[in-house]
């Protein structure tokens, strides 16, 4: 479920939480209204999965 160098991508995510990387980003970034019930999965997923934000 991760990259080559072992990181776990917003892609990865969005697999996991059954949704799309967009959706991801927009509940990191909070630049979009998320339904709380998506929100909550896909928080989840990221705790779950240990993703971290680059940079």
């Amino acid at each position: 479920m991760t990259n080559p160098r072992g990181a776990v991508t917003i892609t990865d995510v969005a697999n996991a939480a059954g949704v799309s990387a967009s959706t991801v980003s927009y509940v990191i970034t909070g630049k979009r209204t998320i339904s709380p019930a998506t929100r909550r999965r896909v928080e989840e997923t990221i705790r779950t999965l240990g993703y971290r934000r680059r940079g």
